[in-house]
């Protein structure tokens, strides 16, 4: 039997910023993974997104980007940053688990009806060889 996951307090907190459906997407990823992964980010604010930015994590300024999204006043990011979580940090440079998760992301969005977008496959054709910008751990709600 494959051992579950659940999140960390601090990606509970960034789930909690995410909206519905993306949320409901990531709780079940969580159940379904065989590697654990925290939420890096959900909604970003201001500042968290002009530094990305300038530091060219981001590709998008304050407030374009997917994380930067609000309802009524409350942070409704239609975007989340994941990554493995493997002997307590996360391996910026497997991409095979990152891949993983990504596998495990799109599964969970189809049992729940929802249709992502993933930063390892922008035009969604199936390759991650034609990105200009990889951005292995960002899943956001598509359409």
């Amino acid at each position: 039997m494959s051992r579950r996951f659940s999140f960390g307090e601090k990606s509970r907190g960034k789930l909690l910023t995410c909206a519905p459906a993306l949320a409901s997407v990531l709780t079940r990823a969580i159940e379904l993974s065989p590697i654990d992964f925290t939420i890096v980010h959900g909604f970003r604010n201001q500042a968290e997104q002009d530094l990305l930015f300038a530091s060219g994590a981001s590709q998008k300024r304050w407030p374009l980007s997917t994380h930067n999204i609000m309802m009524a006043g409350v942070p409704y990011s239609h975007a989340a940053d994941i990554a493995p979580w493997i002997g307590g940090a996360i391996p910026w440079k497997d991409t095979h688990a990152f891949a993983v998760l990504a596998g495990v992301m799109f599964a969970a969005a189809n049992e729940r009806g929802v249709e992502l977008r993933w930063g390892g496959d922008w035009n969604r054709n199936g390759s991650t060889k034609d990105q200009s910008f990889m951005d292995w751990g960002h899943f956001e709600l598509f359409g």
